[in-house]
């Protein structure tokens, strides 16, 4: 379950529709892959589909996980007793 969000732009996108800050081409994907997060009751929940590419980050962020939204793009947060918090969406590679 999603407990916080890093990105209070997401958080309302997420909560209320409003996306203003988010492409128009990745509202979709982001809303659906958000929707799986918070459903998920761990985190082998989010190995599938195998499209999502769940996978821990190294370096600066390496205390997250990081499931693919499309292209660079990636919805990354922390677990910590099976719930997620610091949701962000980042380009990244």
């Amino acid at each position: 379950m999603i407990k916080s969000f890093k990105d209070k732009n997401l958080e309302e996108c997420w909560k209320k529709g409003k996306c203003k800050k988010l492409r128009a081409d990745l509202k979709r994907r982001v809303l659906m892959k958000l929707d799986s997060i918070d459903a998920a009751t761990c985190i082998d929940d989010l190995q599938n589909p195998p499209g999502n590419k769940l996978h821990q980050l190294q370096g600066e962020y390496k205390e997250y996980w990081a499931v693919s939204v499309n292209g660079p793009w990636r919805l990354i947060f922390k677990i910590q007793d099976d719930n997620v918090y610091d949701v962000m969406l980042l380009q990244y590679h």
